[in-house]
């Protein structure tokens, strides 16, 4: 799906924790950050930032308008190694003028191939959702892009783009604090493709390693690759993908973070197989740009006939390593989170299974808040205006 984005800047700053009555409370400088401390869920990390670059624009595309902030903060790779990253704050007019913060929300970028679709770079109507409905809106660039940008793409890798986007919402509420404005705990969390899966990624992570510290008041996840086993086994099922560069994206990104050392020319048919690292790593191209380079939407003429045998010992090398992104096991999620899935039944390029699959798994954990919405809306592009117009309504209700 084609968005784009606001861009912003941004810095942390230390700050103290006091433990009051058993309710623990977040403070700046004897002064609580919230205009009402006993509604507050959560802690903070003291992550001992400085400020790296501040940069700080007003953008605007008809209808949606903002002042922009850039900003570098500190969090973790996918390896779990100290590293800087970029991300946006994008604030309404009055947020500004009043200081006072009364909603925020944390965007995951979908899929992304080239440098400049990166949050920092660029504006989104996704965002503009958000910030039409008074939101202050974080949007983390995800390592491989803005400040990261001579790394390779986490393509699909939940558990490092789900700590990107938590620290930067972190990051941006205690420079937000630092700045003099209130701020309340109602944070949504959200995301479509790519950011679907990042989305259930956070949640994921706000329930575990940072309990206490970040809380969503509800989550919106679209048409996400929750299970990547299952969609690589559905592509080979299908053959044929709307945007055939989404599986090789993800075999590239695994060989490449997890250090396989596979040989491209391997895995695919020319004339993808020699033009991986000027096509791909390089970023120099978006998804669109790249579906015509390879020339078919049938996999059996990019990959090799190895790798579409789901059951050959190439495949199920790769997918021991994909699995460690599986969000539909392996953890218990919070009987309150309250979270929409949505996808469309005839999604031509994420399959479907991946939000049933994920549906069920909430259930069978007792998260009965959990809601699904899937019918009919057309391939993932198309589906991916449904989810613009279906957030709006809902944020339209949680705004009654």
């Amino acid at each position: 799906m084609k968005h784009c984005v606001f861009t912003v800047l941004l810095l942390a700053i230390s700050y103290q924790l006091t433990v009051v009555s058993a309710q623990t409370y977040v403070w700046k400088n004897g002064y609580p950050l919230v205009e009402d401390p006993d509604s507050i869920t959560f802690v903070e990390p003291d992550m001992r930032a400085q400020v790296v670059k501040m940069e700080k624009r007003t953008r605007s595309l008809p209808p949606f308008s903002c002042n922009s902030y850039i900003f570098h903060y500190p969090t973790k790779d996918y390896s779990g190694k100290p590293i800087w990253m970029s991300a946006e704050l994008a604030l309404t007019d009055e947020q500004v003028a009043t200081k006072h913060i009364g909603r925020m929300a944390m965007f995951n970028h979908y899929t992304i191939s080239r440098s400049d679709e990166c949050p920092s770079a660029t504006i989104g109507d996704l965002q503009g959702v958000a910030i039409t409905y008074g939101y202050a809106v974080v949007s983390a660039d995800h390592e491989g892009f803005g400040l990261t940008g001579d790394r390779n793409q986490a393509y699909c890798y939940g558990e490092a783009n789900e700590r990107a986007s938590i620290d930067a919402l972190l990051a941006a509420r205690d420079w937000l604090a630092a700045q003099g404005y209130t701020l309340s705990d109602t944070i949504i969390n959200y995301g479509y493709s790519q950011g679907g899966q990042t989305t259930v990624a956070a949640i994921k992570l706000s329930q575990t390693e940072y309990k206490g510290r970040v809380h969503f008041l509800k989550s919106f996840a679209g048409a996400g690759p929750y299970d990547l086993a299952l969609t690589y086994k559905m592509f080979l099922k299908w053959e044929k993908i709307a945007q055939p560069i989404v599986l090789p994206m993800n075999v590239i990104t695994t060989n490449e973070l997890e250090s396989l050392n596979l040989d491209y020319k391997d895995i695919f048919q020319e004339p993808l197989a020699s033009n991986v690292r000027s096509w791909i790593i390089s970023k120099r191209f978006s998804t669109a740009e790249l579906t015509p380079f390879i020339g078919h939407d049938s996999l059996k003429y990019v990959i090799q006939p190895a790798y579409m045998d789901s059951t050959s010992a190439e495949v199920q090398h790769v997918l021991q390593y994909v699995q460690k992104n599986n969000l539909t096991q392996g953890w218990t999620p919070d009987a309150e989170t309250e979270m929409l899935l949505f996808h469309s039944l005839n999604d031509d390029i994420v399959p479907p299974e991946n939000t049933a699959k994920l549906y069920e798994f909430f259930i069978e954990n007792g998260a009965s808040k959990v809601t699904l919405t899937m019918d009919n809306y057309g391939g993932h592009l198309t589906a991916g205006q449904a989810f613009y117009l279906y957030m709006m309504q809902e944020l339209t209700n949680l705004n009654n």
